[in-house]
C-alpha cells in the first residue's frame, strides 16, 4: 500500500450517527498521529463537524450535496489540493455506494474499509420500507455499528437481518453513552440453558444464525423445529439438508438458511415437503470448510403444514 491513500467509506441513513463516529475517530490521537486527513461529507444532518478541532488534528472537511459532483476528476482535484494520507467519506444514504467503490474511486485512493452505522431506534423503519438502500449499505460493509441501543433493542433480530445479507460483516453494538455492549444468550428469543429447545417458526432465522456461529452452545441439546427438506447431503450417509429461504431483497433474491440432518429415513424424504423434526445436536468437523458444524441427529419426523409465509424473517 505504499503511496496509497487509505479510504474509509461510511454508509448508512440520515441521522444514523455517521458524523459523530467519523469525528470521534479522527480526533483520536492514535488515529490522526502523523496523518493528513480529508473528510468528504456528502450528507447534512443535525450533527455538524467541529472544523476548528479537526484543523488541529490536520484534517480538512469538504462538503458535497450532489451525487453527480463525485467523479474521478473531482476526486483527483481533491487529492491534488489537500494531499491526504487518509480519507473519510461520509456517503449519502440514498446514493449508490457500490458505484463509488467500483467506478468513482481513483488511484491512488484505495477503499480499505466500509463501515455502516445504523440507528437501533429507526432500524425497523428503514429495513422494512427502504430495503434496497439498506441492502446496498450492508452488503459492502466490513463493520456495522448499531448505535443508540437500549434495553428494548432486539440485538439478535438486527444481527440476523444483517448477517443474512452479509455473513462476513462484523457487528458491534453501542448504547446511548457510546459504550460497547456485547450480545449474549440473554438476547435470544429462547432459553439456551434448557436441554430441550423448541424453535418457534418466527425464531427460525435467529436460531440458524446463532447455531452456525456458536455450534458449541447447542451440542447435546434436543431441538424441535419446522422447515422444508432441501435435498440429500452429498457426503454424510443418511444425511439431508433441512431449511428455509431468507429473502434478501426480493422473492427472486434469497439465501438458504439450513441445517444438516441425519436420519435412516433420509432417502424416503421428498424435496420441498414441510416437516417437524426432533433430534439431538452433535458438533463435528467438516473437512470441506475446515470448521466445526452442527448436525441434527433426528429421532422423530412428523409431517407439517406449510407456513403462510415460508420466507424467514428476523422480527
Amino acid at each position: 500500500m505504499e503511496n496509497k491513500v487509505r479510504v474509509y467509506l461510511f454508509t448508512g441513513f440520515l441521522e444514523s450517527g455517521k458524523t459523530s463516529f467519523i469525528q470521534d475517530t479522527v480526533l483520536n490521537d492514535d488515529f490522526h498521529y502523523n496523518e493528513k486527513t480529508l473528510i468528504l461529507s456528502c450528507e447534512e444532518g443535525v450533527e455538524a463537524y467541529n472544523e476548528e478541532a479537526l484543523k488541529k488534528a490536520d484534517c480538512d472537511v469538504v462538503y458535497v450535496d450532489d451525487e453527480s459532483t463525485i467523479t474521478p476528476d473531482y476526486l483527483s482535484e481533491l487529492n491534488q489540493k489537500y494531499h491526504p494520507t487518509q480519507v473519510m467519506v461520509e456517503y449519502n444514504g440514498m446514493w449508490n455506494s457500490q458505484e463509488f467503490i467500483h467506478e468513482k474511486c481513483i488511484d491512488p485512493w484505495m477503499v480499505v474499509q466500509v463501515l455502516t452505522t445504523i440507528n437501533a431506534e429507526t432500524f425497523d423503519i428503514y429495513y422494512n420500507n427502504m430495503r434496497s438502500q439498506f441492502v446496498d449499505h450492508v452488503t459492502q460493509s466490513d463493520l456495522v455499528i448499531i448505535n443508540r441501543c437500549d434495553k428494548n433493542t432486539k440485538k439478535y433480530v438486527v444481527r440476523g437481518s444483517i448477517k443474512s445479507l452479509n455473513p462476513r460483516a462484523q457487528i458491534i453494538y453501542e448504547n446511548k453513552n457510546h459504550q460497547i455492549e456485547n450480545i449474549t444468550s440473554d438476547d435470544l428469543p429462547y432459553q439456551l440453558n434448557d436441554e430441550y429447545i423448541e424453535i418457534k417458526d418466527m425464531d427460525y432465522g435467529i436460531f440458524c444464525m446463532d447455531i452456525m456461529e456458536h455450534p458449541e452452545n447447542y451440542e447435546n441439546k434436543t431441538l424441535k423445529l419446522k422447515a422444508q427438506v432441501i435435498g440429500r447431503d452429498k457426503i454424510l450417509k443418511n444425511g439431508f439438508v433441512f431449511g428455509r429461504q431468507a429473502m434478501v431483497c426480493c422473492s427472486e433474491d434469497t439465501q438458504l438458511l439450513g441445517l444438516v440432518c441425519v436420519s435412516p429415513l433420509a432417502d424416503k424424504l421428498i424435496p420441498h415437503e414441510w416437516l417437524t423434526l426432533e433430534g439431538t445436536i452433535a458438533v463435528e468437523f467438516d473437512d470441506s470448510i475446515q470448521s466445526q458444524i452442527p448436525i441434527l441427529y433426528v429421532d422423530k419426523i412428523e409431517p407439517a403444514k406449510p407456513l403462510d409465509n415460508d420466507y424467514v424473517t428476523f422480527d
